[in-house]
């Protein structure tokens, strides 16, 4: 008779027991998409507001020396500091024809030179360490590219260390 009564009851608990760690899983499971959704929608809103403009770009080539100075305007309202952080990639055209990509390093292949305030009055990177709110950074960039075809253009491609991005092409001793 005991076994009547115990039987059913432990699979009534067993049943309960399963049902309430189903519903804890699915809340777990819709808190972690709701965290998800609301961390990508803030990033990108972030990345939308940190933009970036390359103003001006200047490139040559000697042998297979390939010197880049390119001045970058802040226009988003937070300031870019982390530079290696920050990607450097050129895009160019090899002599055999082929689309090819370098990504150069902070420190090593290319670094903030000077920092305009204004148009027209520039400081040193040592002095003002950061590209502020409308303010614009003069980057020297140097590359060894062995097969660059001078004769086509290559693409300078900048991203802050926020996500945000420009890219401009550019002819080769122009």
């Amino acid at each position: 008779m005991p076994s009547e009564v115990l039987v059913p009851g432990l699979a009534a608990i067993v049943l309960l027991i399963i049902a309430t760690l189903s519903i804890v899983g699915v809340i777990g499971t819709s808190m972690s998409m709701a965290v998800n959704s609301i961390r990508e929608s803030y990033e990108s809103s972030y990345k939308r507001s940190s933009r970036i403009t390359i103003q001006q770009v200047n490139a040559s080539c000697s042998g297979e020396s390939l010197e880049v100075n390119l001045t970058v305007l802040n226009g988003g309202p937070y300031p870019i500091y982390k530079f290696e952080a920050c990607d450097l990639i050129i895009e160019y055209f090899s002599l055999s024809g082929s689309l090819k990509s370098l990504r150069l390093s902070y420190g090593s292949n290319w670094t903030v030179e000077k920092v305009f305030l204004i148009e027209s009055y520039g400081v040193s990177f040592t002095e003002h360490p950061l590209i502020d709110t409308n303010e614009a950074g003069l980057i020297r960039a140097n590359a060894t590219v062995g097969d660059l075809d001078a004769a086509k253009p290559l693409k300078i491609v900048f991203t802050t260390h926020y996500g945000s991005r420009d890219s401009k092409w550019v002819a080769v001793n122009a």
